[in-house]
């Protein structure tokens, strides 16, 4: 009976140690996941957009006299650019640093599951945490995305338009 009672908690302990290993094994797949998404993003298209969006502020600042409706419209769109860019770029470098580090978390979690270092009670606190912590990644990242997908169509759809009124702009005043 003694000997029945050992066994019945040495697979309690190792079941819920393969548990957590499983858990540990599935957020550090999704954080490789996040990880591929993160570097798909071309943080020189930002770079670029910005710079084209000063370029072109000094040059309306310079030419513009007057605004017709339809170009101050498109002004207070295209000035999103001014603080979304930064925004882009601060909040990319600090969710990037977070993943990696979420990532060799997770890597020293799964090590520390597999040596048996973590008693069985604390487990499920552990995992939980970690499952916070990939998820606030996972959000960052889609506000990442978002601001990403807002740079590049304000100014793929705005740089051209806002360059070229401007440049007739310029054009009338030197006449």
């Amino acid at each position: 009976m003694k000997y029945l009672n050992l066994i019945f908690v040495f697979l309690v302990l190792v079941g819920c140690s393969n548990k957590g290993e499983k858990q540990a094994n599935a957020l550090l797949s999704k954080s490789f996941f996040l990880e591929k998404s993160i570097n798909e993003i071309n943080t020189s298209h930002v770079q670029n957009a910005f710079s084209k969006y000063q370029d072109n502020i000094e040059l309306v600042k310079k030419c513009v006299s007057t605004i017709e409706n339809e170009f101050a419209r498109r002004m207070n769109n295209y000035k999103g650019l001014k603080k979304a860019c930064p925004n882009f770029l601060t909040n990319y470098d600090l969710t990037k640093r977070n993943l990696e580090t979420e990532i060799n978390q997770l890597k020293m979690l799964k090590l520390d599951l597999s040596n048996n270092l973590i008693s069985s009670d604390s487990i499920l606190y552990y995992i939980q945490m970690e499952e916070k912590n990939v998820q606030k990644i996972s959000d960052d990242l889609l506000d990442i995305l978002n601001l990403y997908d807002f740079v590049i169509s304000t100014n793929d759809s705005l740089y051209l338009p806002i360059k070229n009124f401007a440049e007739k702009e310029c054009s009338k005043n030197e006449i």
